[in-house]
């Protein structure tokens, strides 16, 4: 187990120094949508593309799903917030 948790931060901190780009390729892995062969030299060409062609790796499109799920993320957790805000803001008499 521990073999591979180096192995997948050692490629996360390859494939972007920013914690985001990192989040996107974890979430990319971890949801199935990008299947790794445990060699890191093709990982990376597979993820960041081969060197001189980062047109051909799945960077950037990882990244733009992850952005759109965050997004709906966010939009559901403020929308279920929405109830217990309404109440915060009710007008309650101050003396009956």
């Amino acid at each position: 187990m521990g073999m591979m948790k180096n192995y997948l931060l050692n490629l996360l901190s390859l494939c972007s120094d920013e914690q985001f780009g990192q989040d996107a390729v974890e979430w990319a892995i971890v949801s199935g949508r990008l299947k790794l062969t445990y060699d890191l030299e093709k990982d990376l060409c597979l993820i960041m593309g081969p060197p001189g062609q980062p047109e051909t790796g799945q960077y950037p499109a990882l990244v733009e799903a992850y952005q759109r799920i965050a997004q709906q993320n966010q939009e559901l957790l403020l929308e279920s917030y929405q109830p217990l805000l309404e109440e915060l803001n009710r007008t309650l008499p101050l003396a009956v």
